[in-house]
């Protein structure tokens, strides 16, 4: 469970999050979905790129592949870790700075910035949410782009299952529960893990603000972030309630 007066996305990330979700991340995946952002956004060797909330740096790899000076930014210093020890894997070279994501420590530095697999809306408050979008906009260059690879809440809500399991490689089996409030558009999913030795045990999950499209447009707008393009997938996709995506692209005016 979450430590007293940790948020959750301090929690949840400290080791649940790969054990629960890290099957689904195959070098493959990261290629593919890391060769539309490079399209996606025109970006050509040498431009500079900060990964929001990297992760274990897959994206990041990915993109320093292609020749691009990629900044490394997560609030887990664990994460950074393992990304820097992925990028020394691969021979490129990235920076990683540990950093709150509302207060991206560079102003006017990068060309591109992209936020992937439903990392935006993890904050409390649309207020903070904001926060990310203005502390983004000051970090781009004039004219640089922005890219959110966000869950569609349209799709959700036409999808929704509220339990679901799955069985991890050592045994491990996650029982998920979803609940999703549309008051407040935030789907809490949740965890009971047990251990293949029939240990039980239960995991605070996540808590996100699903956004509509509209509500999106919006808020980019107030930060002085035009949106130029969405899609529904990383197959360029038409956007629609049917794609489980909304990926958005914005360019700083």
């Amino acid at each position: 469970m979450a430590s007293q007066g940790s948020a959750w996305y301090v929690d949840f990330f400290r080791s649940d999050y790969l054990n629960v979700y890290g099957h689904m991340f195959t070098e493959e995946r990261a290629e593919k979905e890391s060769a539309f952002v490079a399209s996606a956004l025109g970006l050509k060797a040498g431009a500079s790129v900060l990964d929001l909330c990297c992760g274990q740096g897959r994206h990041s790899i990915q993109l320093a592949k292609r020749g691009l000076r990629v900044t490394s930014l997560d609030l887990n210093a664990e994460y950074l870790e393992l990304a820097k020890q992925a990028a020394a894997t691969a021979k490129v070279e990235i920076e990683t700075v540990a950093a709150d994501m509302r207060e991206l420590p560079s102003e006017d530095k990068f060309d591109a910035i992209v936020n992937m697999y439903s990392s935006f809306g993890y904050l409390e408050s649309e207020a903070e949410d904001l926060k990310v979008l203005e502390s983004a906009a000051k970090a781009l260059k004039a004219g640089g782009q922005l890219l959110l690879d966000m869950l569609n809440r349209e799709w959700a809500i036409d999808n929704y299952i509220q339990n679901d399991w799955h069985t991890g490689a050592d045994g491990t089996l996650y029982v998920e529960r979803r609940d999703l409030d549309l008051a407040t558009s935030r789907m809490h999913v949740h965890f009971i893990v047990v251990d293949s030795k029939g240990g039980r045990r239960e995991s605070i999950g996540h808590n996100i603000r699903l956004y509509t499209l509209t509500e999106m447009t919006r808020l980019l707008e107030r930060v002085g972030i035009r949106v130029t393009s969405v899609v529904g997938g990383f197959d360029s996709e038409d956007y629609g309630i049917v794609t489980r995506r909304m990926i958005i692209v914005g360019r700083k005016i």
